[in-house]
């Protein structure tokens, strides 16, 4: 008690911690688990994303919490924020988030995490239940024009292979063209050493996987193939 009473004496910019302060801050990070929970249930339903998946859908929870619980420690002093300010200018994040969906959720992460931690609870609980309501509705409808369309003949197919095999994308598609009756480029990407191709296909009736596998396999052995529904990133 002597301790943080001189603690209150020389620092005027904290704020006593009393009772009701704890209770509410434990309330909000509770809600905040809940909310990130819920987000990331969403992130799994809604999403097309080619390059997030599972990795982006086990981060939102954590995120969600630990925004809520940064900014509830550092709300009460203004040394703490300047603290956090610079502790975060050293931070370099280099892993590099390729589709703008997978930004979204993140963003509706961090929201819900800076909410909640400064005890703007109704403010957030409405918000993010809002936006998630829209983002789970128009993944519904999409859902649903996509089985009246029978899409589940069409497919994601994601090709990774090293440069020094000199693969020829021309002749990749050409290749799925005799099983295909779309072929339709989606993104690819060129590093130092490998190259990333991601196409929507169309299989015609009496196409085959395996056969479309087998040829691409006889084309190259080397060359990884993955093949996924084109509205189910899972």
């Amino acid at each position: 008690m002597f301790f943080y009473k001189l603690a209150s004496l020389t620092n005027t910019n904290i704020i006593p911690l009393e009772p009701s302060n704890l209770i509410q801050s434990v309330i909000s990070f509770l809600t905040a688990l809940v909310f990130g929970i819920l987000i990331s249930k969403s992130y799994k339903f809604c999403s097309q994303s080619l390059s997030g998946g599972r990795q982006i859908a086990s981060s939102i929870l954590p995120l969600t919490l630990t925004i809520c619980l940064i900014i509830t420690v550092v709300k009460s002093s203004l040394a703490l924020s300047l603290g956090l300010v610079g502790a975060l200018s050293i931070v370099r994040f280099r892993t590099p988030i390729k589709d703008p969906e997978d930004l979204v959720f993140l963003f509706l992460a961090i929201v819900t995490g800076l909410g909640f931690g400064a005890n703007r609870n109704l403010y957030t609980i409405i918000g993010v239940s809002l936006i998630l309501f829209i983002l789970n509705l128009r993944a519904f409808l999409r859902t649903k024009a996509y089985k009246k369309l029978k899409s589940y003949s069409e497919y994601n197919i994601n090709l990774d292979w090293n440069l020094e095999e000199n693969l020829s994308i021309s002749e990749i598609v050409d290749i799925l063209s005799f099983d295909c009756h779309k072929v339709s480029f989606i993104r690819t990407d060129k590093s130092v050493d490998r190259c990333n191709l991601v196409l929507q296909i169309g299989l015609f009736e009496e196409a085959k996987i395996e056969d479309l596998l087998n040829k691409l396999n006889k084309y190259n052995e080397k060359l990884s193939v993955q093949i996924f529904s084109s509205y189910i990133d899972w």
